[in-house]
């Protein structure tokens, strides 16, 4: 079986993953600019079924010109179903009332209301401190069980590499336009403990092998023999999900559309980093200690 030599490859991958990262942020962040849903800004959204198949996200968005402020209109399924999305100014009752009496007076009898929600601005800035909070915990949790599980060198290169997926996919994801909400919040910590999984099956390899050829091999050889050991495995998993999250993606419709392709970003850049970045941390890292010593 022919061996792939990956940490001689890591300064590329370093390369790759500052300017996938840098480049997506800047991106997203100075020219896109981020965009956050009612969950963290506060607001009202209204999930409304239209039986016209002529009516179309645009002639929604006309019809509440000059009458709602800073509305979004998003289709959900099919042609005839639409979420409805206005900012949380005033109060949020008159604005649902507002948007039920237009619907209704517009197409009576044909409009039905399936769903309703209303967040005021300081819930949504609760909501966005405890959705970052969330994530930062998480590291912290796996940072501590890394270094017990093996010791703290593994358990610096797994959490950077955990950082390096959650800035990789969010910044993807500001970079097409999408916006914020809890369900990311929700699909960025299932990216953080796909990542973690996969990274400590190598970091288990790694750590038997070194048991057996660490004074007779080079600790970068036995860590790039460790990544090519559990290569198939690593691959086989990841495409599985990777055909799971895909179908969500494409046919869970768009309630689900912003869950599922954080998802589909998070499980490659998890990958990627659980194969190039976490280990080559580790070899790094483990050079640098051993020089200084």
């Amino acid at each position: 079986m022919k061996k792939f030599d990956f940490i001689g490859k890591r300064y590329i991958a370093y390369l790759f993953s500052l300017t996938l990262i840098f480049g997506s942020w800047f991106y997203g962040v100075f020219i896109k600019g981020p965009k956050f849903g009612i969950d963290f800004t506060g607001g009202v959204l209204v999930q409304v079924k239209i039986n016209d198949p002529q009516v179309t996200t645009g002639t929604i968005r006309e019809l509440f010109k000059g009458k709602v402020e800073g509305i979004l209109v998003q289709n959900v399924e099919g042609e005839s179903e639409f979420l409805i999305k206005a900012p949380a100014i005033g109060d949020p009752n008159k604005t649902v009332n507002t948007v039920r009496k237009i619907l209704t007076e517009r197409f009576d009898g044909k409009v039905d209301i399936r769903k309703v929600e209303m967040i005021g601005p300081t819930v949504g800035k609760e909501l966005r401190e405890k959705g970052i909070m969330a994530i930062i915990y998480a590291l912290l949790g796996i940072l501590i069980y890394v270094a017990w599980r093996f010791e703290p060198i593994f358990a610096f290169g797994a959490v950077l590499a955990l950082i390096h997926d959650a800035l990789a996919t969010t910044g993807i994801f500001m970079a097409v336009g999408r916006e914020f909400s809890l369900p990311v919040i929700a699909a960025l910590l299932t990216v953080i403990g796909y990542s973690i999984n996969d990274t400590i099956v190598v970091y288990d390899r790694i750590r038997e092998n070194m048991k057996i050829f660490l004074r007779s091999k080079p600790f970068e050889e036995i860590v790039n023999e460790s990544i090519n050991q559990t290569l198939s495995r690593t691959v086989i998993t990841s495409l599985t999900t990777l055909f799971v999250v895909l179908c969500l993606y494409l046919f869970g419709g768009g309630v689900i559309n912003d869950f599922a392709f954080v998802l589909l970003v998070g499980i490659v850049v998890g990958t990627y980093s659980s194969i190039f970045i976490a280990s080559a941390i580790v070899v790094d890292w483990y050079k640098y200690v051993k020089k200084e010593k």
